[in-house]
C-alpha cells in the first residue's frame, strides 16, 4: 500500500471542524456532492458526485470525538484527524503513481475547500455547479491554459492578465462575458488542480482541474467546478464557465492534431 498525507490550517474551533467532518450537511459543504448515511462506528456512507457518475461507499470504522475518524473502502483505508487549528488526511491504498498524485491533488483541493467553508460560510448549504468536456491533452498543456496568462486568453478570459501562481497569491482576472474576477489561489498542485476563491460571487470557490477519463487514450477530463453559498442567481455564470470550458477543450484538441 501507498500512502498519501495531506495537512490543512484551518481558522476555526475544533467543535467546528469535527462538525464539518462528520454531519452530512456539513460533509456536503466541502466533500462529496451527495451524501448517504451517517458518521458512526460501523455505519455506512454513500459519497456520491452525480456529474461525474460516481459513487462510494465507505465504511465507518471508528470514531473518536473531537478527534479521528477511519473510514474503509474496498482495499483502502482513510484516517481524518481534528486538531486544534488544522485537519490532516491520511488516504492508504494500492495506487499506481498517477493515482497517487491525483489523490493527493484532489484531497489538497477538497481540505482548502473545508477551511475556505468553515472560515466564510459555516452552516450554510454549498451549491455546486459542475462543467466537464473531454479533450485530447496532456496534464502539462491542460495545466497551462488553467494557469498561464497567455494561454488563458483563448478561452476564459478577454486579455492577458497575470500568471496564475502558488497557494496564497491574489488573482485578478477579466472573464471573457466581462466579469471580474478576484481572489486568491487556496490550492495548486501542478500539473494538476487549481481552486480559486472568487470574492465578487460572495466568496464562492472555482476549481479548474483534469481527471482521467477510459474513453480513449490520451485523453483527459477537463472539469471546473463553481461552488456558491447562499448567491441567489447562478444560472448565467455556470452557462458561461460551460462555454469556457468548451472553448479550452476546443484549443487542446486542435493542439493534438497540429
Amino acid at each position: 500500500m501507498k500512502s498519501v498525507f495531506v495537512e490543512e490550517p484551518v481558522r476555526a474551533p475544533v467543535e467546528r471542524i469535527w462538525r464539518a467532518c462528520t454531519e452530512v450537511q456539513g460533509l456536503c459543504a466541502w466533500q462529496a456532492d451527495e451524501i448517504a448515511g451517517e458518521v458512526a462506528t460501523g455505519a455506512e456512507l454513500v459519497l456520491g458526485w452525480p456529474s461525474l457518475n460516481v459513487a462510494i461507499d465507505l465504511r465507518v470504522e471508528r470514531v473518536e470525538p473531537m478527534r479521528r475518524v477511519v473510514f474503509s473502502s474496498d482495499d483502502s483505508r482513510l484516517e481524518l484527524i481534528v486538531a486544534p487549528g488544522k485537519v490532516t488526511i491520511e488516504h492508504s491504498a494500492d495506487f499506481d503513481e498517477d493515482e497517487r498524485e491525483g489523490t493527493l491533488s484532489s484531497w489538497r483541493l477538497s481540505l482548502a475547500t473545508l477551511a475556505h467553508y468553515l472560515e466564510h460560510h459555516d452552516g450554510r448549504s454549498r451549491t455546486v455547479n459542475w462543467a466537464v468536456q473531454r479533450a485530447t491533452t496532456s496534464l502539462e498543456d491542460a495545466h497551462a491554459f488553467f494557469t498561464l496568462s497567455g494561454a488563458q486568453s483563448g478561452w476564459l478570459t478577454r486579455n492577458n492578465g497575470t500568471d496564475i501562481g502558488a497557494v496564497g497569491s491574489e488573482v485578478a482576472l477579466d472573464l471573457a462575458w466581462g466579469t471580474p474576477m478576484t481572489g486568491r489561489v487556496l490550492s495548486h498542485t501542478p500539473p494538476r488542480d487549481l481552486l480559486l476563491s472568487w470574492r465578487e460571487t460572495n466568496q464562492s470557490l472555482l476549481a479548474l482541474r483534469t481527471l482521467p477519463s477510459h474513453q480513449a487514450p490520451n485523453e483527459r477530463l477537463l472539469v471546473a467546478t463553481w461552488s456558491t453559498w447562499d448567491l441567489p442567481e447562478t444560472a448565467p455564470t455556470a452557462a458561461n464557465l460551460q462555454g469556457a470550458l468548451s472553448r479550452l477543450a476546443r484549443v487542446l484538441e486542435n493542439r493534438a492534431r497540429a
